[in-house]
């Protein structure tokens, strides 16, 4: 499926970097509960429900667990009571017991191109704990294969899962041993050149799992990624502050962050900041038209130490999330929250233009 990437012009608008701008009187509200759908899956709806993210991988791998976690907010704890998916689910679970070849022997061919053809992104998930190294490698090589024939636009992403369980030189063995195998199947197919994989390790019992989604469905929304990188930037700057993040509310993953160096930790206190919010909604309800409603409210600061976490919602969907160190904190809060607004009207923008 031919996609092409529309170029997006940041929209004309600005930072407040002194003390005689005012923010804008009468800000409303906002609130998104847990199971509001996110800018993801609203995307998603809007194309038919057509797949664009698909997860394959051998049986028990942690396809079914992954999605559970990141989209239906399961704790890890629970996904060992899940079973095996036993079809393809329409937007992302692909089964493990069911292999391109198979389908190519029943003939299914309109099966297997409607298939590749509407996914953008490929997750293979592959377990480094079981013993079937060997087996996941072909399986993964045959549907590389099959999927670039099909559609040489789609992108190709590994996760070596479970790797809670192995240390951090089990890691980077796993890594360089799946690497070196799959580019020597694929230099003897003649596309070590074509066809570019990433390797990723992954649990869902830390945060490891909700980066490497992150960084997967910024390729669904790469023609925003820009846009949203320079916004962010000015508002960095202009507010002295650390780090800061535009959330998807429901999945809990970034979509956009700015372009000073990404750390671990400082993406964990975020995603905990948003568990917060979350769990203190569930709390103190509010309710619209008899529905109930979770409470993240336009503007939340939490004081932790000698850093303040700020959250404030950008609209159902989108929060803005950033870091800034008390020492820091020359700007007054009126200036942060007019800078916001100028920050919001870019984002809806972004938005508006990119037809999200």
């Amino acid at each position: 499926m031919t996609h092409e990437v529309a170029t997006l012009e940041v929209p004309e608008w600005s930072i407040a970097a002194d003390t005689t701008l005012k923010p804008e009187p009468g800000s409303r509200q906002l609130s998104a509960s847990p199971s509001s759908a996110s800018l993801l899956s609203a995307n998603t709806s809007t194309c038919n429900n057509k797949p664009k993210i698909l997860l394959m991988g051998l049986s028990k791998s942690g396809k079914t667990s992954i999605r559970n976690v990141i989209f239906h907010k399961m704790s890890a704890n629970e996904t060992q009571f899940l079973d095996p998916t036993h079809k393809i689910d329409k937007l992302w679970d692909f089964p493990g017991k069911l292999d391109i070849s198979h389908l190519r022997d029943k003939e299914d061919t309109s099966t297997i191109e409607k298939i590749f053809e509407e996914a953008r992104v490929l997750i293979f998930v592959i377990d480094p704990v079981e013993e079937k190294h060997s087996i996941a490698i072909d399986r993964l090589h045959g549907t590389i294969l099959e999927a670039y024939k099909i559609n040489p636009k789609i992108k190709f992403e590994v996760f070596i899962h479970k790797s809670d369980s192995i240390n951090e030189d089990q890691k980077i063995d796993n890594i360089r041993e799946m690497t070196h195998r799959i580019n020597r199947k694929l230099m003897s197919a003649g596309l070590q050149d074509r066809i570019l994989i990433s390797f990723r390790t992954t649990s869902i019992y830390d945060h490891s799992i909700f980066e490497a989604m992150s960084i997967v469905c910024q390729q669904l929304l790469e023609n925003i990624l820009s846009p949203f990188e320079n916004i962010l930037n000015a508002f960095v700057s202009s507010n002295k502050m650390e780090k800061a993040f535009i959330f998807d509310l429901h999945p809990k993953i970034f979509i956009a962050t700015d372009s000073s160096t990404f750390d671990m930790p400082t993406y964990e206190l975020c995603c905990d900041m948003l568990d917060l919010i979350a769990d203190m909604g569930c709390i103190y309800q509010e309710y619209e038209g008899g529905e109930e409603r979770g409470v993240f409210s336009t503007c939340s600061v939490i004081k932790l130490n000698d850093t303040l976490l700020h959250l404030k919602q950008i609209n159902r969907h989108l929060a803005l999330v950033c870091i800034q160190m008390q020492q820091d904190t020359a700007c007054t809060q009126g200036i942060v929250d007019y800078n916001f607004q100028q920050l919001k009207h870019g984002i809806q923008e972004v938005l508006k233009v990119a037809n999200l």
